[in-house]
């Protein structure tokens, strides 16, 4: 998912920009935070390149959707109850089928398998070529989701699950997304087929003017740790618009006055069924002063503040990712 050569040349801007003025040092720390942000907001972008390209390639199986009928394989998945290709057993090359019982219109969910079976190619390259993307799947109205890679669907869904009626669908219809853009989930939500803490980018694809379904790449919390926090040596932590802890490092977490790490590690944390959002929220630490440059950060645009909290000096500079509307945060532990 890098760019070596972006990389290089936005350090050179930044680089560049910086004030003979400016100490070493300081010009050191804003240039890898400067760098980061924006290597994520091009990194998002790509992303969004992508799943709009795989849109308009869904669009087109719609547009030709007889022949895709005609010619499908119908021995390629078998559905037993719920499911159809679940893990543990599951095709490792072929995606997972869910199609809740809700009483719909089988023959529908039956044309949408046929005209969409050309998809799990493209959803197997994506997962292998994009390191962020955890999972990719679309959910359609007359209920069904197809995802990979495989899951274990028999365990993990329950058996009449509404699948228009979670974030990750009704996000992208027209109500919520009149554009018919790609959107993003911003705010992290938990993944029900058992990934973790995640986001998620969302792409509506519309045939004859009638919603067909909601394609999606999910990105989970643990991907944005592994993928840019743990890359670096500093003390990061990433929060989103609302002061909630999004992705970080132990030492950053603990310094905010948030609550204790459970299981040793946050990354370990958020994975957990006892990890809860609102405990990880800025704006609800028990340190005033948290709570104070929380809102001098996010709601006065400062990019830089001192905290001064039991003792402790803490500079921290903050850099805005603008495509989520999130914030990394530095925080020089003195």
């Amino acid at each position: 998912m890098r760019n070596t050569g972006y990389l290089v040349s936005l350090l050179l801007v930044v680089v560049c920009s910086c004030s003979p003025t400016d100490s070493a040092e300081n010009s050191e720390n804003w240039l890898e935070l400067q760098a980061m942000a924006s290597l994520m907001d091009y990194d998002l972008k790509e992303l969004e390149d992508e799943i709009i390209s795989l849109g308009q390639y869904t669009e087109s199986l719609f547009e030709h959707r007889e022949e895709w009928i005609s010619k499908a394989d119908q021995s390629k998945y078998r559905i037993k109850g719920v499911a159809a290709n679940a893990a543990p057993d599951a095709d490792s090359s072929m995606s997972s089928l869910y199609i809740p019982d809700l009483g719909q219109d089988l023959n529908a969910v039956m044309e949408m398998i046929y005209i969409t079976n050309p998809l799990d190619s493209l959803f197997r390259e994506i997962v292998k070529r994009r390191s962020v993307v955890s999972q990719v799947y679309f959910n359609s109205s007359v209920q069904l989701n197809r995802l990979y890679p495989p899951y274990d669907i028999y365990n993990m869904l329950e058996p009449d699950l509404d699948v228009t009626s979670f974030n990750f669908y009704y996000e992208g219809d027209e109500e919520h997304n009149p554009s018919k853009s790609a959107v993003w989930v911003q705010e992290i939500y938990i993944d029900p087929v058992g990934r973790g803490w995640m986001i998620s980018l969302l792409q509506p694809v519309y045939y004859a003017n009638k919603l067909m379904m909601v394609l999606a790449f999910d990105i989970t919390v643990n991907d944005i740790i592994e993928s840019y926090i743990n890359k670096s040596n500093k003390t990061l932590l990433i929060i989103d618009a609302t002061g909630t802890v999004v992705a970080g490092k132990n030492k950053a977490i603990e310094a905010l006055s948030l609550p204790p790490l459970k299981n040793h590690t946050y990354t370990q944390t958020i994975t957990s069924d006892s990890y809860r959002v609102e405990d990880f929220n800025l704006f609800k630490s028990k340190s005033r002063e948290v709570r104070k440059m929380a809102s001098d950060i996010i709601l006065a645009g400062e990019k830089m503040y001192v905290l001064n909290d039991n003792g402790e000096k803490i500079t921290i500079r903050a850099e805005r990712i603008d495509r989520l509307n999130w914030f990394i945060l530095d925080l020089n532990l003195q």
